[in-house]
């Protein structure tokens, strides 16, 4: 992967992450800004024909999210959908037959600045190719997979209710098991590219115990079960396509 392609992949997907916390009907403030932020990151790399392309690439794919969260059917499985075409097409419009990349002035800066600081080693190795895969692998990780585990309850209709015989979902039990999803995966895909998977294991092994022990019913079981062992293997999958794209 290239490092242009590295750099706007994780703005995208640092953006697509700050919208999973709202959740309804269409917000076009939001979708706005996001759009603005895309666009906005564009003007770091020389002007091209094909730069263009990717502006319009940006435009047509949140114009697609618009659409969808107006549908509101799928959200989550649709919205992962629209995300890997997303990265899809931006490979093409980023990789070496289009020759789109930063205007040497970025570089230039970014270095100037790291010059500034008795922290140099950190700028440099931070803006390298090897660091933006690795953060590119925890963006997807966690955001990513994020829809990945939720259309898969919205499937199975495994999400966890309130007491009794509701069938209404407990909204604040399915909120707080995506915040330990986003760092659950992220814990795990650091592990996995430290090649500590006995510490995966004891993790996992841990987790299940205290659940197992504290969780009021055979739903709440499932929902943990499924949610925990989908969640541990994509972050095992993508950090094990990271650190093959890596070399490591």
């Amino acid at each position: 992967m290239s490092l242009p392609f590295l750099v706007f992949a994780n703005l995208v997907l640092l953006c697509r992450f700050c919208t999973q916390f709202r959740e309804g009907g269409v917000n076009w403030r939001r979708w706005s800004i996001k759009v603005a932020v895309e666009l906005a990151g564009l003007a770091l790399f020389e002007l091209h024909s094909w730069l263009f392309a990717a502006a319009a690439t940006v435009i047509v794919m949140n114009t697609a999210g618009i659409l969808w969260d107006a549908l509101g059917w799928r959200r989550n499985a649709g919205h992962f959908v629209l995300g890997i075409v997303y990265l899809l097409a931006l490979s093409v419009w980023f990789s070496p037959a289009f020759g789109l990349r930063f205007w040497p002035v970025i570089s230039d800066a970014f270095g100037g600045i790291g010059q500034l600081t008795a922290f140099e080693a950190v700028f440099r190795s931070s803006f390298s190719t090897t660091a933006m895969l690795v953060f590119f692998g925890l963006l997807v990780v966690t955001s990513e997979m994020n829809l990945a585990v939720r259309a898969v309850f919205d499937y199975l209709d495994v999400k966890p209710r309130l007491a009794g015989d509701s069938d209404e979902v407990d909204v604040v039990t399915y909120n707080r098991g995506r915040v330990i999803g986003f760092l659950e995966r992220a814990l795990i895909f650091s592990l996995v590219l430290g090649r500590h998977y006995d510490a995966v294991g004891f993790m996992l092994i841990a987790k299940a115990f205290i659940h197992v022990r504290h969780l009021p019913d055979r739903a709440a079981l499932e929902y943990m079960l499924i949610g925990t062992l989908l969640s541990a293997s994509l972050a095992v999958a993508v950090g094990e396509l990271i650190v093959h794209l890596s070399g490591a």
